[in-house]
């Protein structure tokens, strides 16, 4: 009878190899989820940021009888006027930025407490991020203040803009 005592256990490299790929490809499956899952996430925060500023506006509007003025307000521009530059009193972020902070934060009764940014771009403006033309909140009103725009870009949906009057 002969005894065998070379019994051996463990994987072999191919049974290794086959794991190892496996659990790389599986891997990276859950790393374009996640990344898809991100998006989503930012594009619902943009949407509740200005579902904030519509109620925002509207409650200043009936305070004051008129939406804070500022830019130039364009009903042939697929953003309105709103645009994203950040030039004095011109551009929609410029107006976002300084005259919507102004009016919503400040005073007696402050609307907000602090100012929306988009996910993507938290100083708001094009200096400090390459998507800026894209990833940027923006407002503009007719020089009554009785009409405004407010337009922002959402990952997955391109413009969107939001009128009241």
């Amino acid at each position: 009878m002969k005894n065998n005592t070379n019994n051996k256990y463990g994987f072999t490299l191919v049974e290794l190899l086959v794991v190892i790929s496996i659990i790389g490809l599986m891997s990276s499956l859950a790393v374009v989820s996640l990344n898809s899952a991100r998006v989503k996430a930012r594009d619902a925060l943009r949407k509740a940021d200005m579902s904030q500023m519509r109620t925002a506006l509207n409650l200043y509007y009936m305070d004051h009888n008129a939406y804070p003025a500022c830019g130039e307000y364009n009903e042939s521009a697929a953003d309105y006027g709103a645009t994203a530059d950040d030039t004095a009193s011109v551009g929609g972020s410029w107006c976002y930025i300084y005259t919507l902070k102004a009016s919503l934060t400040s005073g007696s009764r402050p609307i907000l407490q602090e100012m929306p940014v988009d996910p993507k771009n938290k100083d708001n403006t094009k200096a400090t991020c390459t998507d800026c033309e894209t990833y940027i909140y923006r407002y503009a009103t007719d020089s009554t203040g009785s009409i405004y725009a407010i337009a922002y870009t959402l990952e997955e949906g391109g413009l969107q803009v939001i009128r009241g009057w």
